[in-house]
């Protein structure tokens, strides 16, 4: 959750709330240094006058006037930032940067001040004030900041770091000239949110799974490696930002697109800040940044094995000596860099090492639209943009970027056109519910979908919305075929009708169904076989056989058996339920019946996985359905047809084979020396394969061994 500037009340409420976890006797520690009471209060009057001085600016004035310029300098760095969480040791790392001896000793005394807060629970968190003095109290700073695993976090009240927001940090930036009339560029800053937009279609589809160790499991780690979507090179990018489907995961992550659930990155609603303009959207994506720690600038996807991740601090003051630049005045990356290096600490004495801020620069900050760049005679020259001036609290307003409400191209095969000028975050949101992304060029395309539409319409959208958002963004006309489709499927899905409560039976046949409705059953026909009884209490057993009942509420039952081809699934009636005849029609066909018995066939066929595969059924689907299903893993056979479109090309080879009299001779043909290069493989025991080309130097070699070559042309 963002703590923006402006939640004054829930800032006052979380301030109350921390600093009644405080011991009594830190908490009159605090107070004497922030509010200097000539009377010892009791413990809930000093309580109130604390919170309440978080509003008197004369009284924060005159104590931060009081604090050593570290102290003002490090708040004014977090009022910059936009962000007033911090881990610790960012801020540490800053404070050396900045020329602080002590990179802890300032932030213990704006602890103990009550000018920073030590982060005891989430920002925002509903807190019981009934339950907080059953709690262990907070004694002392020391120990608390020494602890590694989490690592420490401290929040700075925005009403507190704008005091100190022009105080002087005493850094400058050298100042590089430009050729004269070089073009300037800037980014459309769309490059990530669009990105993230395919990622979350993908997410929400099949999650991606992690390890205990934060790392994802290999087809999860070859989907964000090979993706072409996410993996393709940016529109326009200055330098190549590495595992580029990793970084977008992360950042995703970071800013709430995805959430963690059980190990799994999963796919929710998008959060509201998607629903502002497209600087509101970037600004959110920097701050975002510095939660970011399984991928680094120079080496791309690297998960943390620890707390430590210098970048988060390494962004903030790459921009920081951007910001120090004259208005209209260029710097090369490499400066800013080399700068870094020579302060930061987690590279102090790392001659040579790679940092990646001037890739970051020219990389993620240019694709972010943070930073504007030019050419001169030695490379790449950058300056803040006018939205990285405003992120970093140079500018007092965000920039104003030109709108064209009219930017798609909707076409009558269902296809779409979406210009990237006209684009924004909230309808970057919409299209990705109802359309599947296929292109992130300058224009970029979408598929109108059954599944796609199905998404939207259980997300919340109707036919009506979908209709008036295409409408109201297009370039033209709906044409008759795209309205066709789109009120089809919507129709489908509203054709749906919800019983509180009722027993589903299933029949054997369409026959034996209507007889037992003739015959008095109460029920109301859901197909030829399916029928549903809304008031059990009506309903004569007796009158019934029964072959089986399901409980729902309880795991896939163990009902398919496959045959040795493999692909070939016999159902136990007596043990399936309803949603397995759905589930398994998905992928396979029915198997006409030639006899009367007790058990329904299907069939896994490539027509079938076909279809399978373009309603959006993935392996990891089906290798669940076997193991719940069958008890079984997936078959040879079954993944062979699921997995054959990517897998690698299958390779016909004309190769000859040589048959030796028992296994040894065939171990020493391996070994030696002087035939092992020949040998290319081994088909059994005393089977070996060889190129046909090499059969005469074989010869010759077998020759000098004295051993017979008998060959069958």
């Amino acid at each position: 959750m963002k703590m923006t500037h402006g939640n004054t009340d829930r800032w006052t409420q979380h301030i109350r709330h921390t600093l009644m976890r405080y011991d009594e006797a830190l908490l009159r520690q605090v107070a004497h240094k922030l509010c200097k009471p000539r009377n010892q209060w009791p413990v809930d009057e000093l309580l109130e006058r604390l919170v309440s001085a978080f509003d008197n600016a004369a009284m924060i004035d005159r104590r931060l006037k009081d604090m050593p310029a570290a102290c003002r300098q490090i708040l004014a760095v977090i009022g910059q930032s936009q962000q007033p969480r911090w881990p610790v040791g960012s801020l540490v790392e800053i404070l050396v940067c900045l020329g602080a001896q002590d990179g802890l000793a300032p932030l213990v005394a704006l602890l103990e001040s009550g000018l920073l807060l030590p982060e005891l629970f989430p920002f925002g968190t509903p807190v019981d004030e009934d339950k907080i003095s059953g709690r262990s109290k907070l004694r002392n700073f020391e120990s608390w900041l020494g602890r590694s695993e989490p690592m420490p976090m401290l929040l700075a009240s925005p009403g507190v770091s704008k005091r100190v927001a022009s105080e002087e940090l005493g850094i400058t930036c050298p100042a590089v000239k430009a050729a004269k009339d070089a073009p300037v560029h800037e980014a459309d800053g769309l490059d990530w949110p669009l990105r993230l937009a395919v990622l979350w279609q993908q997410v929400l589809a099949a999650p991606l799974r992690r390890t205990q160790q934060k790392e994802y499991f290999k087809r999860d780690y070859d989907r964000l490696r090979t993706d072409p979507l996410l993996c393709a090179a940016p529109t326009d990018v200055l330098a190549a930002v590495p595992d580029p489907g990793f970084f977008a995961a992360a950042l995703a992550s970071a800013s709430g697109l995805l959430h963690e659930e059980q190990s799994e990155l999963r796919a929710g609603a998008w959060p509201a800040y998607w629903k502002g303009s497209l600087p509101t959207l970037l600004a959110e994506f920097w701050t975002s940044l510095s939660r970011v720690n399984s991928w680094g600038p120079a080496t791309g996807h690297a998960p943390s094995d620890g707390p430590a991740n210098p970048y988060p601090s390494a962004y903030l003051l790459a921009l920081l000596l951007l910001s120090r630049l004259p208005e209209k005045s260029w710097t090369t990356p490499q400066a800013i860099e080399d700068w870094i290096a020579a302060r930061h600490p987690y590279w102090l004495g790392k001659k040579g090492a790679t940092l990646g801020i001037a890739a970051f620069l020219l990389g993620v900050a240019y694709s972010l639209r943070l930073v504007q760049a030019t050419k001169s005679d030695d490379g790449w020259l950058v300056r803040l943009s006018s939205l990285g001036r405003w992120v970093m609290g140079v500018d007092d307003k965000p920039p104003t970027l030109p709108t064209f409400k009219q930017t798609l191209l909707v076409q009558p095969n269902l296809e779409m056109l979406a210009y990237r000028q006209g684009l924004t975050p909230e309808l970057i949101a919409g299209l990705s519910k109802i359309a599947t992304w296929k292109g992130l060029g300058p224009a970029c395309t979408l598929q109108l979908e059954p599944h796609s539409v199905y998404r939207a319409l259980e997300m919340g959208e109707s036919f009506a919305s979908i209709v008036h958002m295409l409408e109201g963004h297009g370039m033209k006309a709906l044409p008759g075929a795209v309205l066709d489709s789109l009120k089809t499927w919507s129709n489908k899905r509203e054709l749906i009708s919800i019983y509180s409560a009722g027993a589903i039976f299933e029949f054997a046949s369409t026959a034996e169904m209507n007889e037992a409705i003739a015959r008095g059953l109460p029920a109301i026909r859901l197909t030829d076989r399916l029928a549903i009884v809304a008031n059990e209490n009506g309903i004569a057993y007796q009158n019934f056989r029964l072959t089986g009942t399901r409980d729902y509420t309880l795991p896939p039952e163990r009902c398919v058996d496959v045959e040795a081809d493999g692909v070939t699934l016999n159902v136990d009636l007596a043990r399936s339920d309803l949603l397995l005849e759905t589930d398994v029609q998905r992928f396979a066909e029915p198997i006409p019946q030639t006899s009367v018995q007790p058990r329904r066939a299907y069939r896994i066929t490539p027509a079938s996985i076909l279809a399978a595969r373009q309603q959006g059924v993935t392996m990891n689907h089906l290798e669940t359905w076997f193991v719940q299903r069958t008890g079984l893993p997936i078959s040879a056979a079954a993944m062979l047809l699921m997995a054959g479109p990517d897998a690698a090309p299958i390779e016909l080879r004309r190769q000859m084979v040589l048959h030796v009299a028992n296994e040894h001779l065939a171990d020493g043909l391996q070994q030696w020396p002087g035939t092992r290069t020949f040998i290319k493989g081994r088909l059994g025991p005393t089977a070996l394969v060889l190129d046909e080309n090499d059969i005469g130097l074989l010869t010759e070699r077998l020759k000098e061994l004295g051993a017979k070559v008998m060959f069958e042309g």
